[in-house]
């Protein structure tokens, strides 16, 4: 009688250790890394809007332990950090921005990336096809090339005036610029506006290009770079000094410093990028999962900037705008 109850207590013990040892077979690492910075408040909704829907698709038995790493706009930060990365092995990695794809691809090409707003995967030489990525990667495209052709035309139906624009990036967050800046120069020649391309490096030079833009009469393009995401309040407070009409790459940041702004709504890709990750964990390869194109933009207006910037905004405009920030 004890021998029975011995063997049922084992018994029972090491049904315990199996079901232990399968829960954890369930939980999975997802590391995620963006080149913004962890104490802006924009990025981090981004960021909540990826793990929210990950976490609402992932069975209740299972869990997903998350690491994340915010390089703060620096190149360098996002190589050590994908070094960092690479050496705890996680199942998955969710990488926001090119700068920081461009240093895990450099660190491995086994460890599945899923990736957000990223402009010319094809062109950066992330993927080999948008539909059939290859390799270890995939994501989804936050706008083509030509969308730079609308943001010309944006600001200039809103300044007829603006003789000339300037279009801002750091070639070291945004090694794609190229990919807009045809689309950029053909539409400006289309409407009489000279184009202007300005690549700066650092926050002290924003200043110096605003002066000039300012003198000239010029409007401005922020590029969809992630320097200039960090360092979006600084050329907010440039740009209205100086009274230097700004648009922008999406409507989030049309709340600071843009004039206007023409692009996807950010958290959208970032929830899409949450299901090929759980598709991942289930199995599939990402380098067999297509890279997905952005379908829907928003065109947003600041009419308290347009009020002290002095500008009328007309009501055939207005109607078409998805969004007024007063």
């Amino acid at each position: 009688m004890i021998r029975i109850i011995m063997i049922q207590v084992i018994l029972l013990m090491a049904g315990s250790r199996i079901a232990t040892s399968e829960e954890r077979s369930l939980d999975k690492r997802v590391a995620v890394i963006t080149n913004f910075s962890e104490n802006d408040a924009v990025a981090k909704k981004l960021i909540k809007a990826f793990v929210d829907t990950l976490n609402n698709d992932t069975p209740r038995d299972a869990a997903i332990k998350y690491a994340y790493y915010w390089t703060e706009g620096s190149t360098e930060a996002a190589k050590l950090h994908a070094k960092k990365i690479v050496s705890s092995k996680p199942d998955v990695i969710f990488a926001a921005t090119t700068p920081v794809v461009r240093a895990l691809l450099q660190e491995t090409k086994t460890i599945p990336i899923v990736f957000a707003t990223v402009a010319d995967p094809v062109g950066s030489g992330f993927v080999e096809s948008l539909a059939v990525p290859g390799q270890n990667v995939t994501g989804f495209v936050n706008s083509e090339g030509t969308i730079a052709g609308k943001w010309v035309q944006y600001l200039k139906e809103l300044v007829p005036e603006m003789p000339c624009i300037s279009m801002i990036y750091n070639p070291s967050t945004a090694p794609y610029y190229k990919y807009y800046v045809e689309p950029f120069k053909e539409t400006s020649n289309s409407l009489n506006v000279l184009p202007i391309l300005s690549p700066i490096y650092d926050a002290q030079a924003i200043e110096k290009l605003v002066t000039s833009l300012s003198d000239k009469k010029c409007g401005l393009v922020l590029m969809n770079d992630s320097f200039n995401f960090v360092h979006r309040q600084t050329i907010s407070d440039m740009t209205e000094k100086y009274r230097v009409p700004v648009v922008a790459y999406n409507k989030a940041t049309t709340l600071n410093e843009a004039l206007v702004a023409y692009g996807p709504e950010e958290a959208d890709a970032y929830k899409k990028a949450a299901s090929y990750v759980k598709k991942i964990i289930d199995g599939a390869q990402a380098g067999k999962l297509p890279v997905q194109l952005n379908t829907h933009f928003y065109l947003s207006v600041n009419l308290q900037k347009a009020r002290k910037l002095g500008i009328q905004v007309p009501p055939s405009f207005l109607s078409r705008v998805d969004d007024e920030v007063e």
